[in-house]
């Protein structure tokens, strides 16, 4: 029965894609719950707006929650998302207005009793399949620490994974993540930090890694060369292959970072973009867009998600993004890209195992 409610849900999104349906709730929402945060790290693309006054409150979230229809993911981030002493409280509403079946949560892991007291509250919720807490790691202790301004950062984080690790023997709808952002200095320390992570943190199911993204904090930090981070892809695949296994996602992460590097190289996108039509971000202060990239194309406090969502200014950008005007690396735009239109799957597939073959020989 999962199965077939999987391949219907999957076809419903499929499909959506397929005839760019614009009127209609996005599949994939982003949403920022909070510009608060604890840290002040030096790769942080949104460094500029953290800690401001003006959060939406628990029934404008609400309101939002209502005007929308069904989610099929629902991706909570800020700021530092458990800041927010309402946070199981916003999860519930999008679990129960919009049928959200998978959560995921990036973190700082900073907040070991917060995250506890309110994964608990969110895991009450039966109707949800998948929880997943996503812990921001950006290479060993001292690296890390550095990097983000606070000496105990890498520290907390570990407690605050061992913490998830004793809830998720409990309720296998719990799932912890590593991220890792990856520039041209700590390479290696992602590397490390990899090795580190498997052999001591065994309820960890995957390291993903993404390229620091524009506007970065701290100026000195550049990209990495494309080879190498090509290089520390497929390390990291075949270190945790074996444990990989169990998630469904794993077969999708190769073609995502394949889809990435032949960003890189052609200067242009490779998969078709489907930011606008599968994809939407809501900002902390209200403030909605089609992705990370572009600018936003209104505010909820001034007109709802939907006068925003069909509006001009969203049909023209909806077109110029399909016109292939802009390119990211952007994991949470080309994501849902990939997996939901299925001959760019294909093609990401056989793009893949080519290139793998070509690199064996």
């Amino acid at each position: 029965m999962n199965l077939i409610n999987s391949s219907i849900r999957y076809g419903k999104v499929a499909l959506k894609g397929l005839l760019c349906n614009k009127a209609s709730t996005p599949p994939f929402l982003v949403l920022f719950i909070t510009s608060a945060c604890n840290l002040s790290c030096g790769h942080c693309f949104y460094w500029k707006k953290l800690n401001q006054k003006d959060d939406l409150t628990t029934n404008e979230i609400k309101k939002l929650s209502e005007e929308l229809g069904s989610i099929e993911n629902l991706n909570i981030t800020g700021g530092e998302p458990f800041t927010r002493e309402d946070f199981s409280e916003i999860c519930r509403l999008f679990i129960n207005n919009n049928s959200v079946k998978k959560i995921y949560v990036s973190t700082n892991g900073f907040f070991t009793d917060r995250t506890y007291s309110q994964v608990k509250k969110v895991l009450k919720e039966t109707s949800l399949d998948l929880l997943v807490i996503e812990i921001s790691l950006d290479g060993m202790a001292d690296y890390h620490n550095k990097l983000r301004g606070n000496g105990e950062s890498f520290q907390k984080a570990l407690d605050t994974y061992n913490m998830l690790s004793e809830l998720g023997k409990r309720d296998r709808r719990l799932q912890i993540h590593a991220n890792s952002t990856v520039t041209s200095e700590n390479i290696e320390e992602v590397r490390q930090l990899s090795h580190f992570l498997f052999d001591h943190c065994s309820s960890i199911e995957h390291h993903g890694i993404a390229l620091i993204r524009d506007n970065w904090k701290e100026q000195s930090l550049q990209k990495p060369a494309a080879e190498k981070y090509r290089k520390l892809c497929l390390h990291i695949e075949t270190l945790w292959k074996i444990r990989k296994k169990k998630r469904a996602g794993s077969l999708v992460e190769p073609l995502l970072q394949y889809a990435k590097l032949e960003t890189i190289r052609e200067g242009q996108q490779v998969i078709p973009c489907l930011a606008g039509v599968l994809s939407a971000v809501v900002y902390d202060n209200g403030d909605v867009g089609v992705c990370e990239i572009h600018k936003p194309l209104g505010n909820l406090r001034n007109r709802s998600f939907f006068e925003i969502w069909k509006s001009p200014e969203a049909r023209i950008l909806r077109n110029a993004i399909r016109a292939k005007k802009c390119f990211c690396t952007h994991e949470i735009s080309m994501w849902p890209s990939i997996v939901f239109q299925p001959l760019q799957l294909i093609r990401a597939m056989i793009g893949t195992t080519l290139k793998k073959k070509l690199q064996e020989s």
